[in-house]
């Protein structure tokens, strides 16, 4: 396999990353945290209610938001809030994520910076796309050139197409050249005929059998324009899998970076011209593959 994978550590963004003490630390907390039972779910939900909300809305963007603001810390915090605070969302997963979406904007503010930058438009398509944070955050990045910019946001969920909406207009102001289409992508990608410079799908394959992920970026592949590009993401195998897995109720399917790179290989994209990217944490690997 010749597609590249990098353990990214840009000095520009701000990553998160385990102290030499919260290394230490995990040694004896991790394997607390992976034999916690689904029986004590509710137990974590009385602890903090971000962790209550993350718990009920697992693999939504309700939850992801959540985990982006590192659950809404407030000042007034009791004691025991603080304490479990520090626990559930300074976990592995929990900064993984966070180091995830910083990823994601790079690679898609990289992106629309290579066409608007010599003033040409940029078509985008958010692929399940949730809250469409990274991409709305990439489109601001860009100042007075996000007009040249249009996007499509499809997402099966009409509540992250709301929550979607609000956003773009704290985000970006004016949405005119923002769609949004409440769908599935199957039923998307099988009548779409529009050509897009840049396709971002991140977080959807973490739930797709390999047969399902191969027609899938095949039908990106198809709807890409001849210099596009394909954003997309997908959970690696990490220590606290059992713990994400069981007491939080957030089940997903764990590929390696090679993993992953073959089955998008496997839909029509050249190895040559994809490369993946690791969170310093290494539990997401970001692929970015040009058509």
């Amino acid at each position: 396999m010749m597609v590249k994978v990098i353990v990214d550590h840009d000095p520009s963004l701000s990553y998160e990353q385990d102290s030499l003490v919260k290394k230490a630390a995990n040694v004896f907390l991790v394997p607390i945290l992976n034999n916690i039972p689904a029986r004590l779910q509710s137990v974590i939900k009385r602890s903090h209610e971000s962790a209550e909300e993350v718990i009920e809305h697992a693999t939504t963007h309700r939850a992801l938001e959540v985990l982006y603001h590192s659950g809404h810390p407030h000042r007034n915090q009791s004691l025991k809030s603080k304490l479990f605070h520090s626990i559930w969302f300074n976990t592995i997963n929990s900064k993984a994520v966070r180091n995830r979406l910083q990823l994601v904007r790079r690679e898609v503010t990289t992106a629309l910076r290579r066409r608007t930058d010599r003033g040409e438009p940029v078509l985008v398509l958010s692929v399940a796309a949730g809250s469409a944070r990274a991409v709305l955050e990439s489109m601001a990045a860009l100042g007075p050139k996000k007009k040249l910019v249009s996007a499509v946001f499809v997402d099966k969920n009409p509540h992250a197409i709301d929550y979607s909406r609000k956003l773009a207009e704290e985000l970006i102001g004016d949405t005119t050249q923002v769609r949004w289409v409440i769908d599935s992508i199957g039923n998307f990608l099988a009548r779409e005929a529009t050509s897009y410079d840049l396709v971002e799908m991140v977080g959807l394959l973490d739930y797709f059998d390999d047969a399902k992920t191969i027609t899938t970026a095949s039908g990106i592949f198809r709807i890409l324009k001849s210099d596009g590009i394909f954003i997309t993401a997908n959970i690696k195998d990490n220590p606290e899998r059992p713990f994400v897995t069981k007491a939080i109720g957030w089940d997903m399917i764990y590929r390696t970076p090679e993993e992953f790179a073959r089955l998008v290989v496997a839909a029509g994209f050249k190895e040559t011209a994809t490369k993946v990217f690791l969170e310093p944490l290494k539990v997401h690997s970001v692929l970015v593959a040009s058509k």
